[in-house]
């Protein structure tokens, strides 16, 4: 598992919430994170919850689903106390996608809306489902996925880490294959940055670093609203991980 990132305060905010875990030597697990409050809440969130994670993670000596999901009920629990105990921070949360390597299994467990996507044999998938009210409303039929990219209320998070004692985490599994490639990033690239660039971006012969370059330079261009954090993880078949 090799893993590249990048991430960026954007155009707008005046600090960057954004968080994530990029795995030491030997290690087999990253995550994305994009914090939400006021002041700096949401960049306390977003990283006292990848530390909490990173943290479990590194006590794991064989990677399942529920180790993963254990990690990340660990930094909820964290994320939670905190806001509890600090007025400052009180209501501070934030959105975790998680992504875990052993043998050819790959794990993943998400909470809000940055995602993960797997380049797979020239295809982009969005293998999380964002946590968003019009996520929902697309799923009732009530909107098209295209009005859902400009609705008004289209940041509204419905699920969050830290917000709540006990949180819903998503937990999917799935086979990894030769040449698997995870894209994980938050909000702020996905709203400025079509899933057609994304793609082009993963198959275009540049250095892994470039292309997160570009991806964000991209998002940039569009208006950076929002911080950016992108990660491409790359499966190494040949070490089984």
């Amino acid at each position: 598992m090799k893993v590249f990132s990048m991430t960026d305060i954007g155009r707008v905010r005046q600090l960057n919430e954004d968080s994530c875990y990029q795995p030491q030597q030997g290690e087999r697990f990253c995550a994305v994170a994009d914090g939400m409050g006021g002041h700096n809440a949401g960049e306390v969130a977003s990283a006292m919850a990848v530390k909490a994670y990173s943290d479990y993670m590194r006590d794991v000596q064989t990677i399942t689903g529920e180790a993963l999901r254990a990690a990340v009920s660990r930094a909820n629990d964290e994320v939670y106390r905190a806001s509890l105990e600090s007025p400052e921070v009180s209501g501070m949360g934030t959105t975790f996608s998680a992504l875990a390597m052993e043998g050819k299994n790959a794990f993943i467990a998400h909470v809000g809306d940055s995602r993960i996507y797997l380049i797979r044999r020239g295809t982009l998938m969005q293998l999380t489902l964002d946590h968003t009210l019009v996520e929902e409303m697309v799923l009732k039929g009530l909107l098209t996925v295209r009005e859902a990219r400009v609705h008004p209320k289209r940041n509204i998070i419905t699920r969050a880490l830290g917000t709540e004692a006990r949180v819903e985490i998503d937990l999917i599994q799935l086979e990894l294959r030769p040449g698997d490639v995870f894209f994980l990033c938050t909000d702020g690239l996905t709203n400025h940055v079509p899933e057609r660039e994304i793609l082009r971006a993963a198959q275009s012969k540049a250095e892994w670093p470039e292309k997160l370059r570009a991806l964000i330079g991209i998002a940039l261009e569009n208006g950076g609203a929002d911080n950016i954090t992108a990660m491409f993880a790359v499966y190494e078949e040949a070490y089984g991980r």
